[in-house]
């Protein structure tokens, strides 16, 4: 009754955060959504359209929602709820075999209601991260239960452990690269639990057999891409300085681990007081437990789990989510791109593991002081609560990568059909939603970050459709009345019609204007 409360909770948490923003859904959103709708007209994507890498779960739980609701902004969103609900499942069935069911319900309390950053990247339908997560996180139950008794398992089936292990880490590297980091930490557990596991072939042979069937997807992707998926993830990382590694270190627990836990807020700042109150709370609990689990943590020096217990793999999984960070290319990004937020989402795995320490924690400390342990949860839960309460609706569900987008684009598509306009150039990250808002009926190209940009053309059909367009429209993402293309269209002897609405300017040449002309007057930010 507690768990089914805490997850109706949840889903009343992100539905009221959702609503308050429109339903807000982003470029990258609405490109899944796209591809939601192309499923029910036939296609078969393996991943996001215009790369060989993130599967697309999210566009196939999409249709099945458009199949049954109508395409919506609410029944597109409505598949996160379903991924939250596995998610929460999951951190609880971790939870349980970790530290028992007190702290699992405990835990499971800390996933409903999260920190507003971690709703933020994990309610999103722009890559299947959560889902990757749950499988995760499943991947590390199975570690655990083979590593430290008592196990599910009898001795002789242990292959069957290692054959779901094999399928969930599949299938999480169709879904998304951060299902590594959880089969990283697992396989250190493995092998610390059994340094001879590695020579066992009946063990290994399951793990590949189930990697094999989980991953089909991206198998065949593979073997008819020229193996494309795979060119990318050996690509992925690039030289860099000894010294970048510090800096991003600093990064990492300035920026990114502070917003993770909920006591820093990317949109709005909260008081220093109450961030200081959930920082200190935060270390509290978790400096209990590391006080608790001393000794196994000496022994990992020993490189052994003789005196472990399960908890001490969450820490190890969240040292491995750390270092992963710090030194893959995911770090390279956090001091590139500091201007916005390109890198926060690789610390949110931390999620899995965070919510199940401090659980400990509670109850640990509650042992030696009655009653304090529930305090200091209680204090940690206010403080992320207290985030929503401080962030502006509208952009806690804004792109990382573009913050203009406007709440809604109903009344652009009634200025845009006044016109009888059905092709547009705009801003690719507004231009997305548009074209679900209105089911494709609309087409929207993005001149300036195809030709200026180089960016990837993700829906080259509807580009397709504006080039076509004998006279296409323009659209600019800003509440500026007047706009440089005036002027030239001015000065060109070229006729228009205006139209000003909320967040939106259209301008429609009375003759075809070719983007190549205007293109100084377009740009990234509108």
């Amino acid at each position: 009754m507690i768990l089914a409360g805490l997850v109706l909770a949840g889903i009343a948490l992100r539905v009221w955060s959702m609503a308050r923003a429109n339903w807000m859904i982003d470029g990258d959103e609405a490109t899944f959504g796209l591809m939601a709708r192309h499923i029910l007209h036939g296609e078969r994507p393996v991943f996001l359209y215009g790369q060989p890498y993130m599967g697309s779960l999210q566009a196939y739980l999409g249709a099945v929602f458009f199949a049954i609701f109508g395409m919506s902004r609410t029944a597109f969103k409505a598949v996160t709820f379903i991924e939250f609900i596995a998610f929460a499942a999951s951190v609880y069935l971790l939870a349980r075999r970790v530290a028992g069911s007190r702290a699992a319900v405990i835990a499971t309390a800390f996933v409903a209601l999260p920190p507003v950053y971690v709703l933020s990247a994990t309610a999103r339908l722009w890559g299947p991260l959560l889902d990757a997560m749950t499988l995760g996180n499943l991947i590390l139950l199975l570690a655990i239960d083979e590593a430290y008794p008592p196990s599910v398992f009898p001795p002789r089936r242990r292959w069957v452990r290692y054959l779901l292990m094999g399928v969930f880490a599949g299938f999480g590297f169709w879904l998304h690269g951060q299902i590594a980091t959880y089969v990283a930490a697992a396989a250190i557990i493995l092998v610390l639990h059994d340094k001879r596991v590695l020579i066992r072939p009946g063990l290994i042979a399951a793990a590949v057999v189930g990697f094999a069937v989980g991953a089909a997807p991206v198998l065949e992707f593979a073997r008819t891409h020229e193996y494309t998926t795979f060119h990318h993830l050996l690509g992925i990382g690039a030289e860099r300085q000894h010294g970048d590694y510090v800096d991003v270190a600093k990064f990492f627990f300035r920026v990114n681990l502070p917003r993770v836990l909920g006591v820093a807020n990317a949109w709005a700042p909260l008081p220093y007081w109450l961030k200081l109150l959930g920082a200190v709370a935060i270390a509290a609990l978790v400096i209990a437990v590391i006080v608790q689990r001393r000794a196994g943590f000496l022994d990992w020096l020993r490189l052994s789990l003789r005196r472990g217990q399960p908890i001490d793999a969450l820490f190890l999984f969240c040292a491995v989510v750390t270092l992963s960070f710090i030194f893959s290319a995911f770090g390279d990004l956090a001091l590139q791109f500091q201007s916005f937020d390109a890198t926060g989402r690789y610390a949110i795995p931390l999620v899995s593991a965070v919510p199940i320490i401090l659980a400990v924690g509670i109850l640990q400390v509650e042992r030696w002081v009655r009653a304090l342990g529930w305090a200091l949860g209680a204090l940690i839960l206010a403080v992320s609560l207290a985030g929503y309460v401080t962030a502006p609706p509208e952009q806690v569900w804004q792109s990382a990568y573009w913050r203009n987008l406007p709440p809604s684009s109903t009344e652009l598509v009634a200025a845009l059909d006044e016109l009888g306009v059905d092709a547009v150039w705009m801003n690719h990250w507004a231009g997305k939603p548009l074209m679900f808002d209105t089911e494709e009926r609309i087409a929207a190209a993005d001149y300036y970050d195809l030709a200026i940009g180089h960016g990837i053309d993700r829906l080259p059909a509807a580009t397709a459709r504006v080039h076509a367009s004998p006279r296409p429209a323009y659209v600019f993402t800003t509440d500026q009345t007047d706009l440089p293309i005036e002027d030239w269209l001015k000065a060109h002897g070229i006729g228009y019609d205006k139209r000003v609405v909320p967040g939106y300017v259209v301008i429609y040449p009375h003759e075809r204007v070719d983007p190549a002309e205007v293109v100084d007057f377009l740009g990234y930010d509108w």
